[in-house]
């Protein structure tokens, strides 16, 4: 070391040698080690006395050497450098350096090489382990079946998973760059607007089904799944939102709903789906004139026993396409049970017209039917009964009950209306 150091800067080099937290190392020219400090040891595992006088180029991994040399012999030309090098522990690992070199000059010639080597072994693998991590989630993203997008604070999506295309018959690119609210189609979705404005505000997750419309321009229903990301510091960084293709789903739903709500034999509306319309339509503030029908068919049950209980149940299907056939766009005929059956007439203007309507509906059913090759006339009664202010849904069906009865006693096929204390024909 003497030999291209002057005396008086010795002590000060021994100073910043001895005292510094990283490896320090003082290489000739020639690429031998002529100083180190007690930081190579902690770096490298290496005894000051194991490596004084071996060549620099050494301590690294075969495949660096060229790049050692190549830095080495810019800083011998006067330039400093700075890099990232692999090289070998002790202990027979492999370590990463940050290496700072600079040249030390003597009588302005450069006359050796001080550096300074900082361990960033554990800094290199997370980030490498970070970016495998990133690059596992981006290929698990890519080939989702799912819909992912993830939307940065402004509102902007930054990321949509290729899935898009499959989907919902858009490329991707389509939607990156745009507003999270944005569809190719210009359609706006005021709920999920607030939903999502909902979450951006309170940072919480959602969850929501929405309907969006393929490329080729028929539906598809989605569920979302919104979620607020946060960094390490627990500072709201973005969102993502996953979107799964439930429109099978939602079809079997509505064939659920509509297996619910309708008469398995007939098609038409049960006495389920009958409470729920005639609930709803009280519920208005103006209900205005509605009438309900009771109807049923006359001597059914001697149908029944004559022809079968298959003959029956053709006759109630063909009751409904048939009577079904009398109403108006608006007005409704459901199956209460047996041979039993309600017409709901809402907006009618006067009691003329449900006595109109109940003589059509009795004229038709009087024609005749088909059964399994069989002619049968058969006729019906009907009971009217008109919705009066405070009336029940299941007061309105009892007037239109008794209204039946009534019909049936004095002689069937025929109708009447309900009124209290009066029974006569109208």
């Amino acid at each position: 070391m003497r030999e291209f150091l002057s005396e008086q800067s010795i002590e000060a080099f021994r100073s910043i040698i001895n005292y510094n937290p990283d490896a320090i190392f003082i290489v000739s020219n020639e690429g031998k080690i002529v100083e180190v400090n007690e930081g190579v040891t902690e770096c490298l595992g290496y005894k000051k006395e194991d490596i004084m006088g071996s060549l620099y180029k050494e301590l690294f991994c075969p495949h660096q050497l060229e790049l050692i040399s190549q830095y080495f012999s810019e800083v011998l030309k006067g330039a400093s450098c700075q890099y990232v090098a692999e090289a070998h522990h002790n202990n027979g690992d492999i370590v990463y350096l940050q290496i700072k070199q600079v040249p030390l000059f003597y009588e302005g010639k450069v006359n050796g090489v001080f550096g300074v080597a900082k361990n960033i072994t554990e800094h290199k693998l997370l980030l490498k382990a970070l970016k495998e991590s990133e690059e596992r989630y981006r290929l698990l993203a890519d080939n989702s079946l799912d819909l992912i997008q993830l939307i940065n604070l402004d509102g902007i999506v930054e990321y949509a998973s290729p899935s898009h295309k499959m989907v919902l018959g858009f490329d991707p690119k389509e939607y990156i760059g745009k507003w999270v609210f944005y569809q190719p189609n210009e359609e706006m979705d005021e709920k999920f607007r607030s939903v999502f404005m909902s979450m951006l505000l309170l940072q919480k997750p959602f969850t929501y089904e929405i309907q969006r419309q393929h490329e080729q321009g028929y539906p598809v229903w989605l569920e979302l799944k919104g979620t607020p990301m946060f960094d390490e510091n627990g500072d709201f960084r973005n969102m993502m939102l996953v979107g799964r293709e439930i429109t099978e789903r939602k079809k079997y739903q509505v064939q659920l709903e509509q297996l619910s709500y309708h008469d398995a034999l007939t098609g038409a509306p049960n006495r389920r789906c009958l409470n729920k319309m005639l609930n709803d339509a009280l519920l208005e503030t103006d209900v205005g004139q509605l009438a309900v029908m009771f109807a049923d068919l006359d001597n059914f049950k001697q149908i029944n026993d004559t022809l079968g209980h298959d003959a029956g149940d053709e006759l109630l299907r063909q009751f409904v396409k048939r009577a079904g056939a009398c109403l108006q766009e608006h007005e409704i005929l459901a199956r209460m049970g047996g041979d039993e059956f309600v017409f709901v007439l809402p907006r009618i203007k006067d009691t003329s017209e449900a006595s109109i309507a109940a003589e059509n509906i009795l004229e038709a059913l009087q024609q005749p039917w088909h059964l399994g090759g069989q002619e049968l006339n058969t006729t019906s009664s009907i009971g009217i009964a008109f919705y009066e202010k405070d009336d029940t849904v299941k007061e309105l069906l009892q007037k239109a009950d008794a209204a039946l009865y009534l019909a049936k006693a004095e002689g069937k096929n025929t109708y009447r209306i309900f009124s209290f204390g009066d029974s006569s024909n109208s």
